[in-house]
This record gives structure tokens, C-alpha cells and sequence, in this order.
């Protein structure tokens, strides 16, 4: 099964856009597009922006208005932020203790006595770890006579979950949460973790004890994947969103004063001057439009990624959506 990402995915300016762009870097793109598009339109006589031209109408009635709602968004944004950042003592402590024995848990399995704070090296070490153990549980099956079944689903299946564990140790090497997010998009833990959980039912009954062991510990750093994965993916999303707020007001007071100085520049009668010279009026608007536009740029350049990362990081489990088909390299 594939989706409109898996086939976009290789395509660098779609990564780019949906993905590891800087934000600002898309929201002031697509503000040259907003830009260009009204040169176009005026250049073309489809906007009109003269003495006696509506544009003061639109400007103040319209853009102000939805201006206004911007800011009123980054309002609701920094209120969606702050609720999950509440809570009571007990609650807050309860959360603290299971992640201290989530990280403990890794911890043993890992073979290290403090595991990193960086979500990057943490997924880093949780590869490792996978790489080593699955390499283990390999070498404790090949000791028993005759193997199994030959040795070629034994071969497949560790094969499969070194790669996936090499795949994820390349997160230490990214100092890009947006990078590192992206290295644990897809379903692959998923597909380990029921390949593990069939490779066991079906050839559990001739492993040695030192096997089972190393099987199980393959199967605990895989669920500590999928928990790491949506953990860091709610940390980034948190901070994104918390990005946007600041760059909707940092942008939308500029514009509002634009909008509000520049529909000030038109009279009520047609047959009087504006108040700057009509032959740089056009120039004048094309400029306006990229800064009254700015917010809406902001907005959509992150709500894209937002959106992005929500759709293919929406389960938990073995149970995958189709959207979330999504193949990293």
C-alpha cells in the first residue's frame, strides 16, 4: 500500500515544504508568491489600485478584520499550549515516575546507567541497543544444532531489524528535531513488532533460555521506539506550535498597521489624488500584499508541517492507518 507521500517523499522540494524547511524560510516564499501574484493581477488590469480604487474598502473592512482573527488564533494556540502544561502535584509526579521507569527500562536493556536527555541520542541509543541485542538473539539460535528452518528466516528476520536499528542511530548524527522526526516516520517498528511477535510464535518453543531473553529485550527496545516516537513527535508538535503564536504576533502587528495606513491613502472621490504618487501606487500595493499577507504565510507554512506530522505519526501499535504509510530513508 502506498500513499501521496510515500511518492513524493524523494522529491526534496516537497520534503522541504511539507517537512525540514525552515518555516520562516516557506512562510517568506510563499509572501513573495502573494506578492508576485498581486503584480501580476495589477500589471494585467485585473486589480485596479488608483485614485478612486476599492482597495480601501477591501483593506480595511476585510484584511483588518481577518488580521484581527489571526491574533485572536495565536491567542487560542498559546491557550492549547498552557492546558497541557497544567496539572497537580500528584499528577504531575505520577507522569515523572513512568518516565523515569520508561528510561530505566531502556536502561537496563541498553546496558548504560543513565540514558541520554537529548530525544536524538536517546533514539540513537535505543538503535544501538536493537542492533546489539538482535545480534545477540542471533548468534544464541545459530549455537543450536540445525537452526531454523535452514537459517533463512532466522537470516531475514534479524537482517531486517539490524537495518531498521542502524536506520535509527542515525538520529544522533542530526541536531534537526524535524530530521530526527523524520528518521522514525513510517511503520516500520510496527511491522518488527508483529514480525517479532510471529517469529516468536512460531519458533518460540526451540529457543534456548539465553535467546527467549534477547528476543524479549528486541521486543521491549521495539515498543520503547513506538512510545520515544509519539513522545518526541508531542514535544516538537508543542514547541511548533508555540513558535507560531510568537511569529503570528510578530508578523500580524506589522501588518495591521499596513493595512490600516495604507487604506488611508485613498480618497472617497474618484476624481481626487491618493496620497502617494500613482505611478509608484502599483509598487507600493505589491509590498502592502506581501506584508498584509505575511500572518497567513506564517500560518499555513507551519500548520503544513503540523498537519504533515499528525498524519503520519497517528498510531501507536500494530494497528496502522493507511495514511501513515510513510517510507523514510
Amino acid at each position: 500500500m502506498s500513499s501521496s507521500w510515500d511518492r513524493d517523499s524523494d522529491n526534496l522540494a516537497v520534503r522541504w515544504l511539507f517537512f525540514t524547511g525552515n518555516r520562516l524560510g516557506v512562510a517568506a516564499v510563499l509572501s513573495l508568491l502573494f506578492a508576485a501574484s498581486a503584480a501580476l493581477a495589477i500589471e494585467f488590469g485585473f486589480v485596479y489600485v488608483r485614485s478612486g480604487s476599492n482597495l480601501s474598502t477591501a483593506l480595511s473592512s476585510g484584511l483588518l478584520s481577518g488580521l484581527l482573527t489571526l491574533l485572536t488564533v495565536a491567542l487560542s494556540i498559546n491557550q492549547l499550549i498552557l492546558s497541557r502544561l497544567f496539572g497537580s502535584a500528584g499528577g504531575l509526579s505520577g507522569e515523572l515516575e513512568e518516565t523515569l521507569d520508561y528510561r530505566r527500562t531502556v536502561e537496563e536493556i541498553a546496558g548504560v546507567n543513565v540514558s541520554p536527555n537529548e530525544p536524538s541520542a536517546f533514539i540513537g541509543l535505543l538503535g544501538e541497543a536493537l542492533t546489539r541485542r538482535v545480534g545477540d538473539f542471533r548468534r544464541e539460535v545459530e549455537r543450536r544444532a540445525g537452526g531454523l528452518g535452514g537459517g533463512d528466516d532466522l537470516e531475514t528476520y534479524a537482517s531486517s531489524i539490524t537495518d531498521y536499528g542502524d536506520h535509527l542511530s542515525r538520529a544522533d548524527d542530526f541536531d534537526d528535531p524535524y530530521k530526527v522526526l523524520l528518521i522514525t516516520l513510517g511503520t516500520d517498528y510496527a511491522d518488527h513488532l508483529q514480525t517479532t511477535r510471529s517469529f516468536r510464535s512460531k519458533y518460540g518453543d526451540d529457543f534456548s533460555d539465553e535467546a527467549d531473553e534477547a528476543l524479549d529485550d528486541v521486543f521491549e527496545l521495539l515498543k520503547a521506539t513506538a512510545t520515544m516516537r509519539q513522545f518526541f513527535k508531542t514535544l516538537v508538535l508543542q514547541q511548533e506550535l508555540a513558535m507560531l503564536s510568537r511569529r503570528l504576533i510578530y508578523t500580524g502587528v506589522p501588518a495591521i498597521l499596513v493595512a490600516y495606513f495604507l487604506s488611508q491613502t485613498y480618497t472617497a472621490a474618484s476624481d481626487l489624488p491618493t496620497a502617494i504618487d500613482p505611478a509608484v501606487m502599483p509598487i507600493v500595493v505589491v509590498v502592502a500584499t506581501g506584508v498584509v499577507l505575511s500572518p497567513l504565510a506564517v500560518l499555513v507554512a507551519s500548520l503544513v508541517r503540523v498537519a504533515t506530522v499528525s498524519l503520519y505519526t497517528v498510531s501507536i501499535g500494530t494497528f496502522i492507518p493507511p495514511e501513515e504509510t510513510f517510507k523514510s530513508d
